[in-house]
Order: C-alpha cells, then sequence, then structure tokens
C-alpha cells in the first residue's frame, strides 16, 4: 500500500486500539461492560471493579464474606478478563472492602504543611 493511499477508518481505529493509551483504557472497560461473565452471576452483585493499574484490578467488594468469596475466584476471574481480551491485562487482583473505599473517596484530599507567610515591608509577618 502506498502511503498517499487512503487507509479505512477500520484500520486506523484498528491501530489506535492497539497502540495507544486510548486504546488499553477502551480495553480495559470491557471489564466493566462484561462484569456479570467476568466474576460471575452469584459473585458480581456483590463486588465491582474500581481501577485497574499497572495490570492489577482493583474490586470493592460488599463486607468480609464476599472478599473472602472473591479471593477464592480471583485467578478464575483474572483468566476470564485475560481470555476476553485476547492476552495478559490483568496480572492480579486488589480487593477492596466497599466501605473503606467509600470513606477514602470521602475523605478530604491531604495537604502539606501550610507555610508561614513572608514578613511584610515592616518586618512584622502577614494576618
Amino acid at each position: 500500500m502506498d502511503r498517499n493511499d487512503p487507509e479505512s477508518l477500520k484500520s486506523i481505529l484498528g491501530h489506535m486500539i492497539t497502540r495507544s493509551p486510548l486504546g488499553k483504557t477502551l480495553e480495559q472497560a470491557r471489564i466493566w461492560e462484561h462484569w456479570p461473565h467476568v466474576a460471575g452471576q452469584e459473585l458480581c452483585g456483590h463486588g465491582e471493579p474500581v481501577a485497574v493499574k499497572k495490570g492489577v484490578l482493583r474490586v470493592s467488594v460488599e463486607n468480609a464474606a464476599w472478599m473472602q468469596s472473591f479471593a477464592y475466584a480471583k485467578w478464575e476471574i483474572i483468566r476470564r478478563i485475560n481470555r476476553l481480551a485476547g492476552r495478559e491485562l490483568v496480572s492480579d487482583l486488589f480487593l477492596i472492602l466497599r466501605e473503606d473505599h467509600e470513606a477514602a473517596k470521602k475523605a478530604p484530599k491531604k495537604r502539606g504543611p501550610r507555610m508561614p507567610r513572608p514578613p511584610e515591608k515592616g518586618g512584622k509577618p502577614a494576618e
């Protein structure tokens, strides 16, 4: 194919999906889309995917009992995700209790220590 020949939209999107960060994000989004199949009908209502970071899927789980069930099914869930992706997309699962996850979302962001203001021209600190 000559560089001046037009390329099909399908081909362009295919290249974009396989070679760009956007493509990786779209590929990871399939986890949410197929969650009932990936987690299984019994587990899917008791936990939800939160994020994928460096190959680790974070899953928010309803309570400790369901966390144990997810831990037991961990390798099957990873296998289903990677089979769906056609490659290793996820290498591990990190389980979070939902109440801890919700509390972390609501907590104010931590800031560094507050620095004093520089003194004004008269040598007195600003208020």
